[in-house]
């Protein structure tokens, strides 16, 4: 039975030989980024295809006392806790005064699951490997969370690393300081 089989593939491998047909090449097929365009406290970035589990309106938090100020809270979300980060207040150390943000893009990596506020979604995008700019200058309050970007038209799109940004020891720690406490218990009284 295997000496069939092989004499099988033999035959069809001449019968493919003779007819002449060339079999497509591979290098025809171009290389491609893919991610989702947004915006993190006024700054235009990416997300790799992948790196987000995915976009929500901001749902209604409740605050948790002894947190570091970019905590926003937890939400009540598919049966359970989503803690709430806000981007601005995270990236930029300041909390956003104009419109409310009301998205934020859900992230779930092991020992992390967490919403971040957006200031701005745009779309699902592709871009040529070969174009990604590992050298272009990015917003400083970012360029730690990055790993190069593409051009799109007179814009930048840095993409933010999300790997980058769970592994950074200030998000995984969001009890506030001792000091901070106090000072918050001190505002109160």
């Amino acid at each position: 039975m295997t000496g069939t089989a092989l004499q099988a593939l033999d035959e069809l491998a001449r019968g493919q030989a003779e007819s002449g047909v060339t079999s497509p090449t591979v290098s025809d097929a171009r290389m491609t980024w893919m991610g989702t365009s947004l915006g993190i406290a006024g700054v235009p970035l990416l997300v790799g295809e992948g790196e987000l589990q995915e976009i929500i309106e901001t749902p209604p938090v409740t605050a948790i006392p002894g947190t570091k100020p970019w905590v926003m809270g937890v939400a009540a979300y598919m049966g359970g806790l989503l803690p709430i980060i806000s981007g601005d207040v995270f990236f930029r150390g300041r909390p956003y005064v104009g419109r409310v943000r009301e998205f934020c893009m859900i992230i779930r990596r092991p020992g992390f699951y967490f919403g971040i506020t957006l200031s701005d979604i745009e779309r699902d995008i592709k871009f040529p490997v070969e174009e990604r700019d590992m050298e272009y200058p990015v917003d400083p309050d970012f360029a730690e969370f990055t790993l190069g970007g593409f051009h799109s038209g007179d814009r930048f799109l840095a993409i933010l690393d999300v790997d980058k940004l769970v592994a950074d020891s200030e998000l995984a720690n969001a009890a506030a300081s001792r000091t901070a406490a106090n000072e918050e218990i001190s505002d109160e009284q």
